[in-house]
């Protein structure tokens, strides 16, 4: 009986174990790899209206020629200049007389952390990592 007894725990054990190493396979296999995300090349732009105070900026990104996706890389790489600020307004224009919301390309919002977007932005602004920015791109004269 004692044997019998331990000749179906150790079949039970190999089972177990065969089951454990199977499914930890299948696992592997059922991981994706991660795919590489192309960020476009920022176009030239021109630099005008930056303001800075009481821990907030703005600035206007001027490119005669922008598409969307044109202004989007620039707002992202305008992006890496900010040092201090909590909170920041990119927007790309085509010209320098262009002043108002009806003649931006693209308005970004780079908040630096949480905090700051909840405070600044009210929540519109969510992300997993920090610093972030928002896009907002409605080009109405594209």
């Amino acid at each position: 009986m004692r044997t019998s007894t331990t000749a179906i725990m150790t079949i039970g054990l190999l089972l177990a174990t065969l089951t454990a190493c199977s499914s930890s396979d299948q696992e592997d296999k059922a991981v994706e790899t991660p795919k590489v995300v192309d960020t476009p090349t920022a176009p030239a732009y021109t630099v005008v209206n930056k303001i800075e105070k009481f821990g907030v900026g703005s600035v206007d990104l001027v490119i005669p020629t922008a598409t969307v996706d044109s202004a989007k890389a620039a707002i992202q790489d305008y992006a890496k200049t900010i040092d201090g600020p909590l909170n920041y307004g990119i927007n790309v224009i085509r010209s320098k007389n262009d002043k108002g919301i009806e003649d931006y390309v693209c308005h970004g919002e780079w908040v630096k952390d949480e905090q700051a977007a909840r405070v600044y932005t009210g929540g519109r602004v969510t992300s997993d990592t920090w610093p972030a920015i928002g896009m907002y791109c409605s080009d109405p004269k594209g």
